[in-house]
C-alpha cells in the first residue's frame, strides 16, 4: 500500500471516529454529519446503510435506557417512564384524568345493566322460545320381549299383540295407540315433543308404564313379566334448569356489587386523593362483566390513564 492510500485510510478512520463521537455526544444528528462527507467519497452500499441504521437505533435505545434509569433514580414511576414521551407530556393534563373517570364509570354502568338483565331474565323463557323449540313431530318405537326363562327354555322372544298406548301427562290425552307385530316391535308416529306416559298392557302380564320425552328416548326394549300389577319408571332426564337459574342469579349479584364498587372507584378517581386505593377499587370493578368483556375493557383503559395521570393525585405529589 502506498503512502497516499495509507494516509487516506487513516483520515477515513479518523473521520468515522469523530462522527460517531459527535453523534453519541448529542452534538449533532447523524444526518447532519453525513452531509459533511467529501464529495469525492464513494457512495455507500445498502449493507452500509443498514449497518449504520442499526448502530443509530442501538445508540438511541441506550440513550433512552440511561435517561429512564436516571428518572427512576430521581423517584419517577418505572411504568410511566416506559411510556412514549408523547404520552408522558400529557400526564399533567386534566382531561386525561377526566377521561379515565368517564371510562371507569361507563364500564361500571354497563356491568350494572348486565347484572339487572341477568336478574330480570328467566332462562325458562329462553328455553321455551322459538329459537330452541322444534315444530316437527317425534316418534316412539321399541321392542316388546317375553321374560327369559331358563327352566322352560324361553329365549325372550318378541311378543305379538301387546297393547301400547302413549298418553300426554299434561291432560291425559292419548297421542297414539298400536299393537306389537309378530317380532314384538311397535312404532307410534306424529307425537308431540312433551312429557308422555307409555303404557304396555297384555292379559296375564304385569302392565308396564314409562314416563318419557319422545325426543330423548331411543329405541325402547321392554320385557313383559307374567303376573299382575304395574311396573312404573321415569325415563325422563333430570333438568339442571334450577341450578342454572341459581348460578345466573349469583353471577348477577356479583356483577351488581362489582359495578357499584367500580362507580365508587370512578368517584375516587375524580377526587384524585389516594392513588393506590383508587386503583384497587377500580380493579374490583373489573368483575362487573359488563357486556362480558366490553365493560371491563373500558375500566382497564381508565386504570391505564390513571397510571399516566398518577402525579395528579394528592398523595403522589
Amino acid at each position: 500500500m502506498s503512502d497516499t492510500d495509507d494516509r487516506d485510510e487513516r483520515l477515513k478512520s479518523l473521520r468515522e471516529r469523530v462522527r460517531e463521537e459527535l453523534v453519541e455526544g448529542g452534538v449533532v444528528e447523524e444526518e447532519e454529519v453525513e452531509l459533511q462527507h467529501d464529495s469525492d467519497e464513494k457512495i455507500e452500499t445498502l449493507s452500509d446503510r443498514i449497518a449504520r441504521r442499526r448502530r443509530r437505533m442501538k445508540r438511541n435505545k441506550e440513550i433512552r435506557r440511561k435517561t429512564a434509569m436516571k428518572e427512576v433514580q430521581e423517584g419517577a414511576d418505572p411504568v410511566v417512564v416506559r411510556l412514549p414521551s408523547s404520552l408522558r407530556e400529557h400526564s399533567e393534563d386534566e382531561w386525561v384524568l377526566n377521561l379515565a373517570v368517564l371510562l371507569i364509570i361507563v364500564g361500571s354502568v354497563i356491568g350494572a345493566a348486565s347484572g339487572v338483565l341477568l336478574i330480570s331474565s328467566d332462562p325458562r323463557d329462553l328455553v321455551s322460545s322459538s329459537m330452541f323449540s322444534r315444530t316437527d313431530d317425534a316418534e316412539v318405537h321399541g321392542l316388546i320381549l317375553s321374560q327369559l326363562d331358563t327352566e322352560n327354555n324361553s329365549d325372550g322372544s318378541g311378543i305379538e299383540g301387546a297393547d301400547i298406548q302413549l298418553i300426554r301427562l299434561s291432560d291425559n290425552y292419548s297421542e297414539g295407540r298400536t299393537e306389537s307385530n309378530s317380532e314384538g316391535r311397535f312404532t307410534i308416529s306424529n307425537v308431540s315433543r312433551e312429557a308422555m306416559l307409555l303404557r304396555v298392557e297384555m292379559d296375564g302380564y304385569i302392565t308396564i308404564e314409562r314416563k318419557l320425552y319422545p325426543d330423548e328416548t331411543p329405541d325402547l326394549t321392554l320385557t313383559l313379566v307374567e303376573g299382575e300389577g304395574v311396573d312404573s319408571d321415569d325415563l325422563r332426564v333430570s333438568s339442571n334448569l334450577a341450578s342454572a337459574i341459581q348460578l345466573s342469579t349469583a353471577i348477577a349479584f356479583i356483577s351488581l356489587i362489582s359495578a357499584a364498587i367500580g362507580i365508587v372507584g370512578g368517584i375516587e378517581a375524580r377526587r384524585h386523593q389516594r392513588y393506590r386505593r383508587t386503583q384497587w377499587i377500580c380493579g374490583l370493578g373489573l368483575f362487573s362483566r359488563g357486556g362480558i368483556f366490553f365493560g371491563p375493557l373500558l375500566i382497564l383503559l381508565g386504570m391505564a390513564l390513571l397510571m399516566l395521570a398518577k402525579n395528579q393525585f394528592d398523595d403522589q405529589q
